[in-house]
């Protein structure tokens, strides 16, 4: 029997102990999820997709992350031409949310 290729997004979400809405929201957050769409639109998730999702999950719930904090940390860990690219128009996001938990960390030390 061959093995799955492609896995729903219910499938992902079941497997990884998530909700399906958090994948949803995680392919806004992270410009390398990306999971494949059939011509309805459903979400197809491949073996490469899942250990993205997996170390999302880890690096926000085992490390303790923010989201911002752990785009940066993906984009650490990332290699390759699959490296973490940003949209433009979310830069302006990114660079606001980081200077916001650096005034945050400034604060904390007093």
């Amino acid at each position: 029997m061959a093995e799955k290729e492609f896995f729903s997004i219910k499938e992902v979400a079941e497997m990884l102990q998530l909700k399906a809405y958090i994948l949803r929201y995680w392919e806004k957050e992270f410009a390398i999820l990306r999971p494949k769409r059939n011509r309805v639109g459903r979400r197809y998730y491949t073996k490469k997709d899942i250990n993205i999702v997996k170390t999302i999950k880890n690096i926000l719930y085992e490390q303790g992350y923010t989201i911002a904090g752990a785009k940066k940390r993906l984009a650490e860990i990332t290699e390759g031409p699959e490296q973490l690219a940003l949209p433009l128009q979310k830069r302006d996001k990114l660079l606001k949310d980081i200077k916001e938990e650096l005034v945050k960390i400034r604060e904390l030390l007093g």
